[in-house]
């Protein structure tokens, strides 16, 4: 199934592979693994594999994960929130940040009349961050092109860290404007096999959410 192979394979993938400490250990995960693929990323991270350093270091201050959609463009809500939750659990486990702005008081501050009017500073000002991980969502579907009958996912965001100091610049990473650009997508599926437009969004935030932490994390990464 899309949505228990997913999130073993994808979201606790980082999480796991860090809790390994032993060549034993990482036997046993390696067949726990859904994929070839996650066995190599086990074995890699035991033995060897190419060291990435993260691009940008956060504070450990309150942070606040900014799934910024304010044009509407995410048709499954899950996957906003999927985002969240990947980014929190990965940015705990790996020491990133443990003081990420809870999803429900994000939430709530969106039903304030005035929410569509602040600027990603002020967002994070109101619910007392440091800093902003702002992530701008700029395509959303669950389809992708011509129409056909097939669930094929694709979510493209831009990314950046900015201060919630009342300063004229706030940037902090990366230079620029524009942000990081990020995208990940989901393999094709038939719209009338077991897979649902929501198990496409859930796939759709957790990969996201893990792509998105992994600039801010060192890692090792095998070399497929």
């Amino acid at each position: 199934m899309l949505v228990s192979f997913g999130q073993i394979g994808i979201r606790h993938r980082a999480v796991r592979l860090r809790q390994v400490s032993a060549s034993v250990g990482c036997v046993l995960l390696m067949f726990a693994c859904a994929s070839c693929a996650n066995m190599a990323a086990a074995w890699a991270n035991i033995t060897g594999g190419d060291w990435i350093e993260a691009e940008y270091k956060l504070s450990t201050a309150p942070l606040l994960v900014l799934v910024d959609d304010r044009s509407s463009l995410v048709s499954e809500p899950k996957a906003i929130r999927e985002v969240h939750q990947t980014i929190s659990e990965i940015f705990l486990q790996f020491d990133v940040n443990k003081n990420v702005i809870p999803f429900q008081d994000w939430q709530r501050l969106q039903s304030d009349p005035k929410y569509n009017g602040m600027s990603a500073r002020q967002i994070g000002e109101r619910l007392g961050a440091e800093q902003v991980l702002t992530i701008n969502v700029e395509k959303f579907t669950l389809q992708g092109e011509g129409g056909a009958p097939i669930f094929k996912g694709i979510f493209v965001c831009r990314i950046k860290v900015i201060s919630t100091e009342r300063k004229s610049d706030v940037r902090l990473w990366p230079e620029g404007d524009a942000g990081r650009r990020v995208e990940v997508e989901t393999d094709a599926k038939p719209m009338d096999s077991d897979t649902s437009a929501a198990d496409v969004a859930k796939e759709l935030g957790i990969k996201m959410g893990q792509k998105v932490a992994e600039y801010f994390y060192g890692r090792r990464e095998f070399a497929t």
